[in-house]
């Protein structure tokens, strides 16, 4: 069997060979087996490495077993996300809520494109915290929990510039002030944070790299999706602590 797949980890198995996982678009979370892989000086060399993008062949008896890793051909070994901190930091947090969110023998063909896309643009050094932003988004939405950013939760009344609210990460809604009362629901948004968000999840991917995300906002936006990612996952997003280390990067390209 081929597939298109990413390199999501890597373990060692005995003295030469790995296990890795992929994200194939055909079967979703694939783990398979590299025989000889660390002694490989020509079939797997620098090819096996998180994040490359390859096309591989491989068997597999059935889906519950794991695969014999033919070949691997290099599509994209997005060099710089190695050589950046930034950008490998951000890369790790996609890699991360992948590992988490996708499924064995699951295609995921929305979610492995969207992988692609923030890869790719995060190799061509765009600022790396509006890319994971904008990912985040779109990827929370492709696994089930799309963010209602339209409406109040309780209430149902649509947004409006004169009520504040805030984001209760527990039901994945805004809640108004006046449904609010004193009981403190999740953190306020400003209502270009809720503009933002709500735009980015609306639009096609061939068309995100319309939105701008900087400052406040996108520092508001990013606390939103981190503590909506915990609270899905029920877990800590053990890479987001790189991301402190990080800072916006100072070209104003725009993702592609």
């Amino acid at each position: 069997m081929e597939a298109e797949a990413i390199v999501l980890d890597t373990t060692e198995h005995g003295e030469s060979d790995l296990i890795i996982t992929f994200f194939s678009q055909k079967t979703g979370r694939l783990s398979a087996i590299a025989k000889g892989a660390k002694r490989s000086k020509k079939r797997f060399v620098n090819k096996l490495e998180i994040f490359t993008f390859l096309q591989i062949s491989y068997e597999q008896k059935n889906n519950r077993s794991l695969a014999f890793l033919n070949e691997a051909e290099l599509h994209n070994a997005f060099p710089n996300l190695r050589t950046h901190f930034e950008q490998y930091f951000a890369a790790s947090i996609v890699r991360e809520f992948l590992l988490l969110g996708i499924k064995d023998s699951e295609p995921e063909e929305k979610i492995f494109r969207l992988s692609l896309w923030a890869l790719h643009n995060l190799n061509k050094g765009f600022p790396p915290k509006p890319i994971l932003a904008l990912f985040l988004i779109h990827y929370f939405g492709h696994i089930g929990y799309r963010p209602d950013l339209e409406s109040c939760g309780f209430c149902e009344n649509r947004i409006s510039k004169r009520m504040r609210y805030s984001f209760d990460s527990a039901s994945g809604r805004l809640v108004c002030g006046s449904c609010s009362g004193y009981k403190r629901y999740g953190m306020e948004l400003s209502h270009g944070t809720i503009k933002l968000l709500h735009t980015a999840q609306n639009l096609p991917l061939e068309r995100l790299h319309r939105v701008k995300a900087t400052g406040p906002i996108l520092k508001e936006a990013l606390t939103l999706l981190h503590n909506f990612g915990r609270q899905i996952f029920q877990r800590d997003i053990v890479s987001w602590r790189l991301l402190h280390h990080s800072y916006p990067g100072k070209r104003e390209n725009k993702p592609g």
